[in-house]
């Protein structure tokens, strides 16, 4: 019989595996489609220099400056943004099903918009100012960027699922049982 300390062991183990597996699984098909929507901002814009060569290679003709390509690597994508938010799904607060869904779900589309904007925002630059500003655009801003989008997601699903009210935590916290002869002490 595994003891608790066991049983989280193994739960650890199974999710880290099954984050390393969805990433080297799903990051070819992830960066295409981040690299198509991109491409389709930028077409919305009137950006009609930019042409997808492969899945996630594209090339910037910019007017002032020399063409050149952009790869999408596996770093560029948010699959390990979105495989990092459902490793922590289970230490979500508990509530109802139809919350943590909605909450984990716009969390992953505010992920997902901002590294798609993020993309097309560093493909942009390089088509107004040349593959030095890109790569520093994507170095700099491109690395903030991330961190925010990332960060903002979880605060957004946090709140979504953290009790409003006091009368709601009371409602989601168990009574605290004293035992039997000894006085209850406050933490």
């Amino acid at each position: 019989m595994i003891d608790r300390v066991g049983r989280t062991i193994i739960k650890v183990a199974a999710v880290c595996g099954g984050a390393a597996a969805g990433f080297v699984l799903l990051q070819g098909a992830m960066r295409s489609f981040e690299t198509q929507s991109s491409l389709f901002l930028l077409d919305r814009f009137a950006v009609h220099r930019v042409l997808a060569v492969a899945s996630t290679t594209v090339i910037v003709v910019p007017r002032h400056h020399a063409a050149f390509d952009v790869l999408i690597t596996p770093s560029c994508s948010s699959l390990a943004s979105l495989l990092a938010f459902g490793c922590l799904a289970p230490l979500m607060p508990k509530c109802a099903l139809r919350r943590r869904l909605l909450a984990a779900g716009t969390a992953a589309t505010v992920i997902w918009v901002g590294n798609v904007l993020r993309i097309a925002g560093s493909i942009g630059v390089g088509l107004l100012a040349g593959r030095a500003s890109l790569v520093l655009f994507h170095d700099w801003v491109g690395s903030m960027f991330t961190f925010v989008y990332t960060m903002g997601g979880y605060i957004l699903m946090l709140t979504m699922l953290l009790p409003r009210s006091s009368a709601e935590y009371t409602a989601a916290t168990p009574p605290r049982i004293a035992p039997v002869g000894l006085p209850e002490v406050a933490w």
